[in-house]
């Protein structure tokens, strides 16, 4: 056991000065809880075994262990917030389970915590596991099949390869497509692929479902290029959230007990809220919200009873007719 013990210790002291460690044995002693003697035999140990450990006295007469600049691996310094923030950003994307963009987000955790110098630390940040939780909302499940497609589709992006695939659309058609892959999109636990159909006009960019991609690959030799004036964020501007459509007044009244949710919720720029003095709150924004245009509607739906459309005329007729099918299935 006390072997065992040990090589774990020179194992992860030979870390830390990989990843530009200075160690003096005072800190060896107090990081690892063992006795001057011991500490120096392990400086000894690391030498032996090959690691070209450097020293230099300090003003206070402290000497302190690094190697040198051309024996250490280039690392980028974390600090514990900025690992709390990663942590999260992974946690929003859980629904990636088994998929190349997992893997690549446990790497940058392994690299994370092979960084860490001190065991506090490396504690501390085993304890974000139960200091930062996200709960997913209907994430999107992935078969394996759909997982290769997902991969093809990053070999696409990454490489710069048009990519061919099979697509099956709401209505169950399915059709053959070759596009140029310009972005990919997280929305609502799922993804989506931002791509130019070769057989469409320039610019007329497309949304599609990863789920209902199929027979996907990056074709081989073929090469493109984003345009250089592309910003997915323009391409989005307008849209609700990822449905894209001609711009809408669309003026809605929600109740007193809304405020406090509404008030501190920006859905989209355009978004403009006024205060009535009965409490009411009444927000108005610029999106699509043509006949054809189902994301307005099912979000305004989701405020159930606290919200009223006052414009346009044939958005309030649309979700009144939709609140009345739904009562319909309980009468």
């Amino acid at each position: 056991m006390a072997d065992r013990t040990k090589y774990i210790r020179l194992f992860d002291l030979h870390r830390r000065f990989m990843f530009h460690g200075r160690l003096t044995i005072r800190t060896m002693m107090d990081d690892y809880g063992i006795n001057r003697r011991t500490a120096n035999r392990d400086i000894n140990d690391l030498i032996s075994m090959g690691v070209q450990l450097e020293n230099e006295t300090l003003e206070t007469g402290m000497k302190v262990w690094f190697l040198p600049t051309s024996k250490r691996r280039i690392t980028i310094p974390f600090n514990l917030t900025d690992v709390a923030a990663l942590f999260l950003g992974r946690g929003l994307f859980a629904f990636c389970r088994g998929t190349l963009l997992e893997d690549s987000l446990d790497k940058i955790f392994e690299t994370i915590e092979s960084q860490i110098s001190r065991e506090k630390d490396f504690i501390r940040l085993k304890n974000l596991k139960r200091k930062m939780h996200i709960i997913s909302d209907g994430p999107k499940q992935l078969s394996t099949d759909q997982i290769e497609d997902l991969d093809e589709v990053l070999t696409g992006l990454l490489d710069e390869k048009k990519i061919r695939f099979e697509y099956q659309s709401s209505s169950g058609n399915v059709s053959q497509i070759n596009a140029i892959p310009y972005t990919l999109v997280a929305y609502k636990m799922g993804l989506y692929l931002l791509a130019q159909p070769e057989d469409a006009p320039t610019n007329q960019l497309r949304t599609f479902a990863i789920e209902r991609m199929s027979n996907t690959e990056a074709i081989r030799g073929s090469r493109y290029r984003l345009p250089g004036d592309y910003s997915p964020d323009a391409h989005f501007k307008d849209a609700l959230f990822i449905q894209k459509g001609a711009p809408t007044k669309v003026v809605l009244q929600f109740d007193k007990s809304s405020k406090p949710f509404i008030g501190v919720r920006q859905f989209h720029h355009s978004q403009q809220l006024e205060f009535q003095k009965d409490g009411t709150t009444r927000m108005t924004l610029m999106v699509p919200a043509g006949t054809d245009d189902f994301e307005v509607v099912n979000w305004i739906m989701s405020f159930h009873r606290h919200v009223k459309v006052l414009s346009p005329a044939s958005l309030a007729t649309r979700v009144a007719s939709n609140l009345k099918a739904a009562l319909a299935k309980y009468e």
